[in-house]
């Protein structure tokens, strides 16, 4: 099988998310001095340079919104695929409200696309509701507190969408479903005595004032606020990359120049990170790359490889330090579910939190990334050069370290500190009732089946490995955690499909079978056709738990036919056991082990060496590990003859 199947971070994958992306748009002038019609989606043609496309993180059409640059048409969001869209032109103000035919309003805030991407990617960047309402106060919240003027804003707009999705019977009170604001709803304003602005919906005093418009006193402050966070949790989800320092120079005089390319993730054992090319005084380098998962709860996890030891120097120069990846082995770094890793109100990682990556039993010795802001809603940068390239600035402008992605860690008493850049890839979207239909979104008597108990096979590409089940739950959120029974072997990992009795604080779950339960993965979005009903689904096993199969990943869609979906068409018609697993070619999924994959890379190395002086012997372990570099893996349904394990359930 082929072992190149993940996407490098190269200028290759600075090309895939700086790329622009396709469409279409209209205009229809209107009289602003009355109330307005329904016009287009965009006030640009989405395939110029200059267009920036962007998404609701709520996904809410038919919402109202004006672009600065435009001052004489309007706009409306529109559903497009899985996501509710709209487009400006870059640097953009984007002011949003609800107005139909009268001029009764309600104003929710103006957003600066600047805050949002300065430069267009490939992947369109998220509108949160958050980043509205604190255009409507000016003013970021002090904290997620439902006692913040913001946060109220926000919950005030979540109100609003959760009331007009039960009107409209496409919603369930306390479920996120696209949600159209129809010309009629609008124009039905007329009926209120006042405008709605930020102070009344800080007041409350917009509940009463939209009453004879819309019922708002249905939806709890509690409902909202628990909206809101899932709503900033799914603006965050996908797939986390970084990448060894592949174009990171050595020290032949450019070590020094900040250059637009990315350093990967890199660092040494000096205070100074620019003089880890350059000062060769007990110069030890370190490296890694790694794919993390963050789901819709907030969590984060996942494991990458780490390559530390003495930096390479030729003829008095230092290497490029790539080099280092082969002389020494590679070593797993494993990252724990993690929450509270993000500060969503200014987007980056919490500094006293951090990401900890483990490479020993002893915490002290974790590998923490310790800062980094998100830009562009994708990357973390960790030097000026690259920061100002994704920024759109110019050279001269002054880059504040604080933003930059940097870690450090002790080990073997040196300190080793350096910079990160990281990627986020593959965004979720909203999981339509049709397709996940769990008792939160369904009425009484009607059947549902999320959260779905189910089996992984996991095969490898050597037959001389035995298959190994591991037993799994697609849970209510659309996370993906394990269900393994207390009976488990080496080859039979199933479950007896417990529920959550507690959270733990290492990320675990606690089940109601008393055994430890691992997140091991979430779902992306919801796919629809005449025989194809499915939810696409992204895994990392990572854990000395999973066996022979700890270090598994699939369906992280970062490159052609790594992709995942769950089809579950039949268990809807109601064939308990309808279930399949295939990547979006429908063919069977095929899995990677990264871990593996580099060991394989050094083991190949090694015994090509004709002198092997200052190299260390792959051990047994470690060659039977690079055997396990990838395979395939299915999926069935949990025993259907365990009373918990119910794949089609009816709520009572």
């Amino acid at each position: 099988m082929d072992k190149k199947i993940l996407l490098p971070f190269t200028l290759s994958a600075l090309t895939l998310i700086l790329n622009g992306c396709g469409g279409e748009s209209s205009k229809i002038k209107e009289d602003p001095s009355r109330g307005i019609g329904v016009t287009s989606s965009t006030s640009c043609d989405i395939k110029a340079s200059d267009c920036l496309l962007f998404v609701m993180d709520y996904p809410v059409a038919g919402l109202n919104f004006d672009c600065s640059s435009d001052t004489v048409n309007h706009f409306v969001t529109k559903v497009d695929s899985n996501s509710v869209s709209g487009a400006c032109k870059i640097g953009d103000t984007v002011s949003f409200y609800i107005q139909g035919e009268s001029a009764k309003k309600i104003s929710l805030g103006a957003v600066k696309l600047d805050s949002i991407a300065k430069l267009k990617m490939a992947t369109p960047p998220f509108i949160r509701l958050l980043d509205i309402a604190m255009g409507a106060t000016g003013k970021a919240p002090a904290s997620l507190s439902m006692n913040d003027d913001t946060i109220k804003v926000a919950m005030g707009l979540v109100k609003i969408f959760q009331a007009i999705g039960v009107e409209q019977n496409s919603n369930f009170i306390g479920d996120i479903q696209p949600t159209e604001i129809t010309k009629e709803k609008r124009d039905q304003l007329k009926d209120i005595t006042k405008n709605v602005g930020s102070t009344e919906f800080i007041s409350g005093e917009y509940i009463n004032i939209l009453k004879p418009w819309l019922d708002l006193n249905q939806i709890t402050d509690e409902t909202a606020f628990r909206l809101l966070i899932q709503s900033i949790n799914l603006s965050n989800t996908g797939v986390w990359q970084a990448e060894l320092p592949v174009l990171k120079p050595g020290g032949s005089g450019l070590g020094n120049i900040n250059v637009a390319l990315p350093d990967g993730f890199f660092g040494c054992n000096k205070e100074d990170y620019f003089t880890c090319v350059t000062d060769k005084t007990n110069l030890l380098h370190s490296m890694g790359n790694f794919y993390l998962l963050s789901d819709r709860q907030g969590y984060i996890f996942g494991y990458g490889q780490q390559w530390r030891g003495p930096a390479t120097i030729v003829n008095n120069i230092v290497r490029e330090p790539y080099v280092l990846t082969t002389k020494v082995k590679p070593r797993k770094m494993q990252l724990n579910a993690q929450s509270n890793w993000f500060n969503p109100i200014i987007q980056a990682i919490n500094t006293d939190q951090k990401i900890n990556l483990s490479l020993s039993g002893n915490s002290a010795e974790n590998l923490s990334i310790k800062q980094g802001k998100i830009i562009n809603g994708n990357t973390i940068a960790g030097t000026a050069g690259l920061y100002r390239s994704v920024m759109g600035l110019k050279e001269t402008d002054t880059v504040d370290d604080a933003l930059l992605g940097m870690w450090e860690q002790r080990i073997d008493n040196q300190l080793y500190k350096g910079r990160i850049d990281i990627l986020r890839f593959s965004p979720a979207s909203y999981l339509s009732k049709d397709i996940f239909k769990t008792e939160q979104n369904v009425d009484i008597q009607q059947k549902y089946i999320f959260p779905l108990y189910a089996t992984l096979t996991v095969k490898f590409a050597d037959a001389k490995f035995e298959p190994v089940d591991i037993g799994i739950v697609i849970d209510e959120h659309g996370d993906i955690r394990t269900d393994i029974k207390a009976s488990a072997t080496a080859t039979d990992k199933s479950g007896i499909c417990g529920t959550v009795k507690s959270i733990n604080t290492d990320g675990t779950i606690t089940d109601s079978n008393n055994q430890i339960q691992y997140r091991i993965g979430t779902t992306a979005a919801t796919e629809f056709s005449t025989a194809d009903k499915s939810i696409t689904v992204r895994m990392i096993l990572s854990n000395p738990t999973f066996g022979l199969a700890d270090g598994v990943l699939f369906g992280l869609n970062l490159s052609e036919g790594t992709g995942a979906k769950i089809n579950v068409h039949n268990l809807l018609a109601g064939q308990p056991s309808g279930i399949n697993l295939t990547n979006f070619q429908n063919n069977t999924v095929v899995w990677s082990n990264t871990y593996a994959i580099q060991q394989s890379i050094y083991n190949s190395a090694y015994d090509k060496l004709t002198d092997k002086t200052g190299y260390i012997a792959p051990t047994d372990d470690e060659r039977e590990l690079a055997k396990r570099y990838s395979g395939t893996v299915t999926i069935k349904v949990a025993d259907q003859k365990i009373p918990a394990c119910n794949a089609i359930k009816t709520k009572v």
